[in-house]
C-alpha cells in the first residue's frame, strides 16, 4: 500500500494510542507542583502495559492501527506485519481502575489478528479479555484473569489539574513521564472551547493526587472529565456482539452481489496501438465481460454499484443482475454514472427489500466515537466479510471543502464501509472520478477513498445533474464512436514550439498541438481554423480547471507502413500490424469524448501569433475505422469494414470510389492462403462494385468460387479463391 499522510487529528490520536513520547513541550506552570517520589510511586502502581500478540489470519497480514516505536519518535511508521515479523507485541499504556479492570486506548484491530492480550506491570502479568467499548471515547475495558502483584488501582478526587503522568518504552525499559497539563485551547466553528490533549495519561493535581484519565484528544474546559471512568458511556462485549450480528444480517441482505455483464470489445486493445485507452474498470489491465460488485440498496428499487467504470467499459454494459440472498436474481437497468463519484446507479425491475439508510449528519460529531466497520469484498460469486468496529481518527479536507473521515490504518479502505450502531451508512470506499486524467496504457487508477455517505445521498438527489453524460451504455454500433473537431494534429516539441513563438504558452512544447489538416464541413472548418494553427487548451462546463491539448507522439507510425514488404509477413503476425493511418481517437479526441456529446466548451488556439477563442459544442464524429460497420465471413476467415473518411484520405480514394477494407485475417484461412493482406481494399466481387460491407456480404453469400478485385494503395490485382472443400 502507498504511504498515507495523516490528518493532524488522526495522527494525534494514533500517537495517543501507542503511548509515544510527548508530541510537543508544554510551558511549565507558574507554581511548581509539590509532587514527591512517594506520590509518584502511588500513581505508577496503576500504570500497566497492554500487550497484543498479533498473528496472520488465513495468510492475511494484520492491520487496524499503524505501529510506531514508542522509544524513538524518529522511527518511521511500520506495518503491523512488521510487529509479527519482529516477534514483539503491539504495546499501549493501560490504567488500573479496579484490581482486575484496566482501561486502555482501543487498538481497533480485528480479533482474528489478536492471538492473546496480556497486561504487565514490571515482571508480573496476566492475560485479559475485552469486556466493554467506550462509545464516545477511544477506549476499551479489559478484565484481567487475575490481579497483578505490585499494582494498586487508582482512586480519584477532584481538584485543579497540574500534570499528566504517562508511561512508555524508552531505551530498553519502561519510562515514567510527567508532563504539564495541557493548556492549549481550540474551538471548531460553531462548537464549544475544548482543551487539546496531546498525550494520554493520568491527570494529577499539584500534590500528585489522581483526578481523572486523559484518553481523549479533546477535554471539556470544565471538570466533567474528572473522576472514575466507571461513569463513561460504554457498551459491553455482549451488546457489541449483538450490534455486529445485526449489522451482518443487514449487510448480507442490503448489500447484495451485483453482476455487470459486458459485450466483448469490438476492438480489443493491442500493444501496437498507443492511442487506445484503458478499457477496464478501476485501472485493471484485464478487459472484463463480467464483473461482480457489492451493491448498496438505497431505495425501494434503486441500487448503487461502487465501481469506477471508464466510458469505454460502460459503453459495452449489457445487463445488470442483483443477487439478493434467498431470492431469484433481479434484473436492473442502468440509470446513471456519477460525474464525480466512482459509482453507477441502476433501477431494479422489482422491490429488493429493506434498504441501507444513508447517514447525512456531520462527521465532526463522531471523531473517536465507536462506529461499526464492515469489510465487504466480492470475488466472483464468493463473498468475503469481516465485521468489527472502528474509530474515526480525524477528518481531512477534501474536494469542495468536504470533510472526509480517516482511519488510523488505510490498508483495508478499499473494502471498508463505516456504519453507525443503528445501521446507517456513514462512509463507503469509492475511487475518485477523474474524467480528465491521462488514461494512457501506463495510467494508474486512484486508490479508493473513504467517502462520506452524505455525498452519495446528495448525488442521488441531484440526478440527472450529477450524472456523467459521456459514461453511459451504447449500442454495439456506437460503442467506439468518438467526438471530433475535424482536425488532424501533430504534437508539439520544444523546437516546434520555439519556432512558432509559443514556448511560454505551451510549457516549452510539453502541451499544445499543431493542426496539420482540417476536414471539410467539420466544426473546425466552420469556425475558420486552418492548418498551421496551434491548439492550446479548452475550458468546459462543470470543469473547474482548463484542460490542456495534448497529443502523444505516435512511435508505431514514425516509419512508413511496409506496403512493399507485406507479402513477406507471415499471417500469424498480421494482428500485430498497426493501421497505416493514425487512429482518430488521439488524446484530444478522447478528451472531447469524455466531456460528453452536447457539452459546450471554449477552445483557445493561436493563428499567426494571435491567441483566439472559439465556442464549440461537442459533436459526435462521423463513423471512423474503429466504429465502422464490419462483416466477418467465417468460411473465408476474413473480416472487412466500410471505408471511412480517414481511411479514404490515407488511401486517396474519393467518396464515389467503391471498396471495403480488409481488417482481419485468420491465419491459415482460405482468404489468407489466397494472398489477401491486411488493409488492402476489395473494390469488386465477381466484377460487381462493392460499396459497403452489406454489398460484400450479399455478393459472397453462397458462392463456391469468388474473384476479388484488390487494391494495395495504387497497385491492383485479382485474387481468386474457393469457399468449399
Amino acid at each position: 500500500m502507498p504511504r498515507t499522510t495523516f490528518a493532524p487529528a488522526a495522527l494525534a490520536v494514533l500517537l495517543l494510542l501507542l503511548g509515544a513520547g510527548p508530541v510537543q513541550a508544554q510551558p511549565a506552570p507558574d507554581n511548581p507542583p509539590r509532587l514527591t517520589a512517594e506520590r509518584l510511586a502511588d500513581v505508577e502502581a496503576a500504570l500497566v502495559r497492554v500487550e497484543l500478540e498479533l498473528q496472520y489470519a488465513d495468510g492475511e497480514a494484520p492491520y487496524g492501527v499503524l505501529d510506531q516505536d514508542p522509544g524513538s519518535r524518529q522511527q518511521p511508521l511500520h506495518r503491523l506485519a512488521d510487529v509479527v515479523l519482529e516477534e514483539r507485541p503491539l504495546e499501549t499504556t493501560g490504567f488500573l481502575v479496579a484490581p482486575d479492570l484496566v482501561v486502555a486506548m482501543d487498538p481497533t484491530v480485528h480479533p482474528r489478528f489478536i492471538r492473546t492480550i496480556r497486561v504487565r506491570h514490571g515482571d508480573a502479568g496476566t492475560t485479559a479479555t475485552v469486556t466493554a467499548y467506550g462509545t464516545d471515547r477511544w477506549v476499551v475495558w479489559l478484565r484481567l484473569d487475575q490481579p497483578i502483584p505490585g499494582t494498586r488501582p487508582l482512586t480519584f478526587t477532584r481538584g485543579v489539574a497540574a500534570q499528566v503522568v504517562t508511561s512508555y518504552r524508552f531505551e530498553g525499559g519502561m519510562l515514567t513521564d510527567v508532563l504539564p497539563f495541557p493548556g492549549r485551547l481550540q474551538r471548531i466553528e460553531g462548537g464549544a472551547l475544548f482543551r487539546v490533549a496531546e498525550n494520554q495519561g493520568i491527570a494529577i493535581d499539584r500534590e500528585g493526587r489522581p483526578l481523572g484519565l486523559v484518553l481523549s484528544r479533546r477535554l471539556p474546559l470544565d471538570d466533567g472529565w474528572q473522576g472514575s471512568p466507571e461513569a463513561w458511556p460504554r457498551i459491553g462485549a455482549e451488546g457489541h456482539a449483538t450490534h455486529l450480528a445485526t449489522l451482518r444480517s443487514q449487510v448480507r441482505q442490503r448489500m447484495p452481489r451485483v453482476r455487470l455483464s459486458f459485450r466483448s470489445p469490438r476492438n480489443p486493445q493491442g500493444p501496437q496501438d498507443r492511442f487506445r485507452f484503458g478499457d477496464s474498470p478501476d485501472g485493471e489491465e484485464e478487459v472484463p465481460t463480467e464483473l461482480d460488485v457489492a451493491g448498496i440498496l438505497v431505495a425501494e428499487r434503486r441500487v448503487v454499484i461502487p465501481t469506477r467504470l471508464r466510458p469505454r467499459t460502460t459503453a459495452r454494459l449489457e445487463r445488470i443482475t442483483v443477487h439478493v440472498p434467498g431470492r431469484e436474481p433481479i434484473p436492473a437497468r442502468f440509470e446513471a454514472s456519477f460525474r464525480d463519484l466512482g459509482a453507477l446507479v441502476a433501477v431494479l425491475d422489482e422491490d429488493a427489500g429493506p434498504v441501507v439508510p444513508l447517514d447525512q449528519g456531520p462527521l465532526q460529531d463522531l471523531v473517536e466515537h465507536l462506529v461499526l466497520q464492515a469489510e465487504v469484498e466480492i470475488q466472483g460469486e464468493n463473498r468475503i466479510e469481516f465485521l468489527h468496529h472502528a474509530r474515526i481518527g480525524g477528518l481531512r479536507v477534501g474536494p469542495r471543502l468536504e470533510p472526509y473521515p480517516e482511519l488510523a490504518d488505510p490498508t483495508a479502505v478499499g473494502r471498508t464501509h463505516l456504519f453507525r450502531t443503528n445501521g446507517a451508512l456513514l462512509a463507503l470506499p469509492l475511487r475518485p472520478r477523474d474524467r480528465f486524467a491521462p488514461e494512457t496504457p501506463g495510467y494508474a487508477a486512484p486508490e479508493p477513498v473513504l467517502t462520506p455517505a452524505r455525498l452519495l445521498a446528495a448525488a442521488l438527489r441531484d440526478l440527472p445533474t450529477s450524472a456523467d453524460p459521456a459514461n453511459v451504455p451504447r449500442s454495439e454500433a456506437d460503442e467506439d464512436r468518438v467526438a471530433w473537431l475535424g482536425t488532424e494534429l501533430q504534437p508539439l516539441s520544444r523546437d516546434l514550439a520555439r519556432a512558432n513563438g509559443v514556448s511560454a504558452l505551451t510549457r516549452d512544447g510539453e502541451s499544445g498541438a499543431l493542426v496539420t489538416y482540417v476536414h471539410p464541413e467539420s466544426p473546425a472548418a466552420r469556425a475558420g481554423i486552418r492548418p498551421g494553427a496551434i491548439l492550446l487548451r479548452l475550458t468546459a462546463e462543470r470543469v473547474p480547471v482548463p484542460l490542456e491539448v495534448q497529443v502523444e507522439e505516435d512511435g508505431m507510425r514514425a516509419q512508413p507502413f511496409p506496403w512493399d514488404r507485406l507479402d513477406d509477413i507471415r499471417d500469424q503476425f498480421f494482428d500485430r500490424l498497426p493501421t497505416p493511418w493514425a487512429p482518430v481517437a488521439n488524446g484530444f479526441v478522447r478528451l472531447l469524448t469524455d466531456l460528453g456529446f452536447g457539452t459546450r466548451y471554449r477552445l483557445a488556439y493561436i493563428v499567426d501569433g494571435v491567441v483566439r477563442e472559439e465556442t464549440f459544442t461537442v459533436e459526435p464524429g462521423p463513423v471512423d475505422y474503429e466504429s465502422a460497420p464490419r462483416h466477418t465471413s467465417e468460411p473465408l476467415g476474413l473480416t472487412v469494414r466500410d471505408l471511412t473518411y480517414e481511411v479514404r484520405r490515407y488511401m486517396q480514394r474519393n467518396a464515389e470510389e467503391p471498396g471495403v477494407v480488409v481488417s482481419n485475417l485468420v491465419p491459415g484461412s482460405r482468404a489468407s492462403v489466397a494472398g489477401l493482406k491486411p488493409f488492402e481494399v476489395i473494390t469488386h466481387v465477381g466484377g460487381e462494385a462493392v460499396r459497403d460491407v452489406a454489398d460484400f456480404e450479399r455478393l459472397t453469400r453462397g458462392e463456391a468460387e469468388l474473384q476479388f478485385t484488390v487494391k494495395r494503395m495504387a497497385k491492383g490485382r485479382i485474387v481468386s479463391l474457393r469457399t468449399g472443400p
